[in-house]
């Protein structure tokens, strides 16, 4: 019997990686797709195959889709540009929405047997003046939710929910909530934070708070959702929503560092008017810069379906926490794709 191809996109990314690593431990056929220009260390020593090609590019995806039997075949698309920001990044449309479209209309031409994308908790549309928790969702709309990536993110999983409905593409959406874990060669925003605490430049803390979840759990419902999965649905893969506050308590304890007590009242986080001029007349930088993912209001999101149809069991946060700064102490971050080379895309 022939064993099925998984191809992965986004494979040096931390939870592209982590799928990638967490497949071939069971013993899986895997090939990624590398931008020429793209830092390869994230794969150094796995036994992958690697085609070059870039998702803007449909026609540079010709050997990363060459198969025998498309069929047979599960693409993961986990590539996107995660940028949690104010400031707008034309990028994350491009790559999110336009990246996703050509891997999806590769896959409905090809035959692909199974598309699984990775998009993200915050493409739900929440309902603010419900205090029920959304536990099912299949219907995404950029406009109900705020943000560049959450918009873009949004958009890229309704157009695959269309092509489900209009074209019988077998595909299932995984949407998680902010990752924890290994497996980041990058700086991600939670990294980041974590490197500026650990230096010692994290002096105050802001009010909010974000869901987490560990990138491994992730990776095991992918690996689930391969097998089990029913086509055309949208599994929330959540686990516990953690304020600012404790989060960095959490790291006071896990590290012995000095814990961080002061918290920035919430109109000095306003950028604009008088405290945008303030700012600028200090030099100082808005404390809410450092905290893009805990920015966010509480989610009133549950992952009930993933628990009871992927086995998704997240596990213990102060595992996963202690888990990350044990690789941010251990790893320097690389430039998966340098800024010069991104803008180039």
């Amino acid at each position: 019997m022939r064993m099925t191809k998984y191809l992965v996109t986004g494979a040096t990314g931390q939870i592209g990686n982590t799928i990638v690593r967490m497949l071939l431990d069971n013993g899986k056929d895997v090939r990624v797709l590398v931008h020429p220009e793209e830092d390869t260390t994230p794969l150094a020593g796995l036994p992958v195959e690697v085609r070059y090609g870039d998702i803007l590019v449909k026609d540079s995806l010709k050997e990363f889709f060459d198969l025998e039997e498309p069929r047979e075949a599960i693409l993961i698309h986990a590539h996107e540009r995660n940028v949690i920001s104010e400031k707008q990044d034309l990028l994350v449309r491009k790559v999110n929405v336009h990246g996703t479209m050509n891997i999806t209309d590769t896959c409905v031409k090809k035959k692909i047997g199974k598309l699984i994308y990775i998009g993200s908790a915050r493409a739900i549309p929440l309902n603010p003046e419900s205090q029920e928790p959304v536990k099912d969702v299949t219907f995404f709309d950029r406009n109900r939710v705020v943000g560049d990536y959450a918009k873009s993110k949004a958009e890229a999983t309704q157009y695959i929910l269309d092509k489900v409905s209009l074209n019988g593409l077998n595909a299932v959406i995984l949407l998680p909530s902010l990752v924890l874990g290994p497996f980041e060669y990058g700086n991600s925003d939670i990294l980041s934070l974590i490197r500026a605490y650990l230096s010692g430049d994290l002096k105050v803390s802001i009010p909010g708070g974000v869901d987490f979840t560990d990138v491994r759990d992730v990776a095991s419902g992918v690996l689930q959702a391969a097998e089990h999965s029913e086509k055309g649905t949208c599994y929330i893969l959540s686990n516990t929503y953690v304020s600012t506050q404790d989060f960095l308590h959490s790291l006071h304890e896990i590290t012995g560092r000095d814990e961080v007590t002061k918290t920035v009242p919430n109109f000095m986080l306003n950028d604009k008017g008088i405290m945008k001029l303030y700012y600028k007349i200090t030099k100082k930088e808005n404390p809410k810069l450092k905290y893009g993912p805990f920015t966010s209001p509480e989610p009133l999101y549950r992952s009930e379906r993933a628990a009871e149809e992927l086995n998704y069991t997240p596990r213990d946060l102060r595992t996963s926490l202690e888990d990350t700064i044990d690789w941010v102490e251990n790893n320097e971050p690389i430039e998966i794709m340098p800024e010069k080379k991104k803008k180039a895309q």
